[in-house]
């Protein structure tokens, strides 16, 4: 008896497509779970009307309308990802413990072996298209528990929580960096009129017209501090001559505040200018 050409070899029978188109989408398959039938759609090289009609010319069977077929019976019998991974629809139950499914590839035996062994049941594969299929499969089977704990599910859970983790890492690293930079460097607040560096219990203002005030406290002084200087040569003599009068945290602040404001003051002329 002869047995009837593979799909590949009676697409390119019928001059459907090519061999090469063939021989790449065999390549395309190798390793996965994809159907020839179905890369060849993807691939644009046939459509899924003309795919369904040449693998019923070849199985000699006819085309199932799934919303024609369809027992509600059925609906739990398969889970989502595995209708999806296969190209198949659960239909109905028949007697003997036989379960007939739609199929895109109704010649596919591995797919058939397996869902005989998931199911506990004999397939009996009936041939619908593969738009049909993708299309049925959301609006009759609902999404359980196996969908969830499904290798493909826990691909995209394992990348959803690494994709957290990665954010909350980023989100806390920035936070501590801030705080350390703010623990550091203290605040500082920009008005029009003039420019505050707040830290360590002291303030250092800076004015739009470049006078300088010092008020705060000093960690080993009595009293407050409330000068103002007119030039900040004076107010780093200042802070020099009181250096006692501050803790070293507060000493190496003022002289970076002083510094900084400065810079800040000389970028300011410049852009006047």
């Amino acid at each position: 008896m002869t047995s009837k050409p593979l799909l590949g070899e009676l697409l390119v029978q019928k001059n459907m497509v090519s061999q090469e188109t063939v021989n790449q989408a065999l390549k395309l398959q190798v390793g996965g779970l994809r159907r020839l039938g179905h890369i060849l759609v993807r691939m644009k090289a046939i459509t899924d009307d003309q795919l369904a009609e040449i693998l019923a010319s070849q199985l000699d069977v006819p085309i199932t309308q799934i919303s024609e077929a369809y027992s509600e019976e059925v609906k739990k019998t398969l889970p989502r990802y595995l209708c999806r991974q296969y190209g198949v629809m659960p239909l109905r139950f028949k007697a003997n413990n036989v379960l007939e499914i739609a199929m895109a590839n109704p010649s596919d035996h591995e797919a058939i072996s397996d869902l005989e062994h998931y199911t506990g049941t004999v397939i009996a594969p009936c041939l619908a298209r593969h738009s049909d299929i993708e299309n049925e499969i959301p609006r009759r089977i609902p999404f359980g528990i196996r969908d969830i704990f499904s290798p493909q599910a826990n691909t995209l859970l394992t990348r959803a929580i690494a994709s957290f983790a990665l954010i909350c890492a980023v989100s806390v690293g920035l936070y501590t960096l801030n705080y350390v930079k703010e623990a550091r460097d203290g605040t500082i607040s920009v008005s029009a009129d003039m420019t505050l560096y707040h830290n360590h219990d002291l303030t250092l203002a800076v004015d739009n017209k470049g006078t300088y005030s010092l008020q705060g406290h000093g960690a080993f002084a009595d009293g407050l501090y409330k000068a103002e200087f007119s030039d900040i040569q004076y107010l780093e003599k200042f802070v020099n001559q009181r250096q006692n009068d501050f803790s070293d945290k507060q000493h190496k602040w003022l002289k970076w505040a002083i510094q900084t404001a400065d810079q800040n003051n000389e970028k300011s002329l410049l852009a006047q200018n």
